[in-house]
């Protein structure tokens, strides 16, 4: 390899790495952002007391709780009656 190849390589190489360390810090920013717009819906709510924003974060874990219980359930019928019945219909 001659020393221009091993400079084109070399601005290659650095080009490449900075578009990568681009892309990942783009796509962490985003994976970190609210994008369900709960922290502006707090922030315009008034200030509560403690036992209130206790009281908050019990609901969020109560519903948290259920919907997780919901998608279970949802899974769990999803392979003991849907697939099998559509197995049997189909061959």
């Amino acid at each position: 390899m001659s020393r221009r190849q091993g400079i084109r390589v070399s601005r290659t190489v650095g080009k490449t790495s900075d578009v990568i360390e681009k892309v990942a810090v783009g796509l962490f920013r985003w994976a970190a952002t609210d994008h369900s717009g709960m922290s502006k819906a707090l922030e315009c709510m008034p200030p509560m007391g403690f036992l209130d924003e206790l009281k908050t974060i019990f609901m969020q874990f109560l519903i948290s709780v259920v919907g997780a219980i919901l998608t279970g359930g949802w899974i769990f019928a999803l392979f003991a009656y849907v697939i099998p019945h559509l197995i049997v219909r189909l061959f």
